[in-house]
């Protein structure tokens, strides 16, 4: 005759773990963040353009005179019937083109230094850079002295606001005309001249 067994057959519980609520997916609590209010950002300062500077040498042939003779004047029309008229221009022109980089650190010594070395390279005479000065005509068209210190970016903003976007049409300055490339430059005319001794007093 069978026995049954003494012993009581237990089933095991289940898992209370996954009745935890770290297995439920968790509502999403929505929060409401507080933002600012929305304000403008500043203007970006104006992007700067190349600039040729051309520079008219014709003022500086007296001073070539008192302190070379006359090496400079051997080279014109005058002396030399051969010598074109347009050759005679290019002789008494200087011409730097200025790139953004270099424009922001360059001051008008910086462009005498330069046309003292070109006088150098070309009639092999030496002028001290203090020795002369660079004159410019304001927005009406006044004649003025630059002095040495001032930079030609700080020059053009005041005296140029639109130089970084557009050009004057020669005669009427009045009338400016937009640039169409970032790769075009901005052309700054100024002329050489012996320093005076009073920069303020033009003659």
């Amino acid at each position: 005759m069978a026995h049954l067994s003494g012993h009581t057959r237990f089933i095991p519980e289940r898992s209370r773990s996954r009745d935890n609520s770290m297995w439920r997916p968790r509502p999403h609590h929505h929060r409401h963040h507080h933002q600012a209010p929305w304000t403008p950002a500043p203007p970006a300062p104006p992007r700067l353009r190349n600039v040729l500077v051309i520079v008219n040498l014709e003022g500086i042939r007296s001073h070539m005179i008192n302190v070379h003779d006359d090496i400079m004047e051997a080279a014109t029309c005058d002396v030399l019937p051969s010598l074109s008229r347009t050759e005679e221009r290019a002789l008494m022109t200087y011409n730097v083109l200025l790139s953004t980089h270099r424009l922001d650190t360059f001051t008008v010594y910086n462009l005498l230094y330069t046309i003292s070395q070109h006088i150098w390279y070309t009639w092999d005479c030496y002028l001290r850079p203090s020795s002369m000065d660079i004159r410019w005509q304001d927005e009406t068209g006044d004649t003025f002295a630059l002095h040495n210190e001032d930079r030609l970016v700080e020059l053009l903003h005041e005296h140029r606001p639109n130089w970084t976007t557009g050009q004057e049409c020669g005669l009427f300055p009045e009338i400016i005309r937009n640039f169409t490339s970032d790769f075009q430059p901005y052309i700054m005319r100024v002329s050489c001249h012996e320093a005076l001794p009073n920069r303020n007093m033009l003659p």
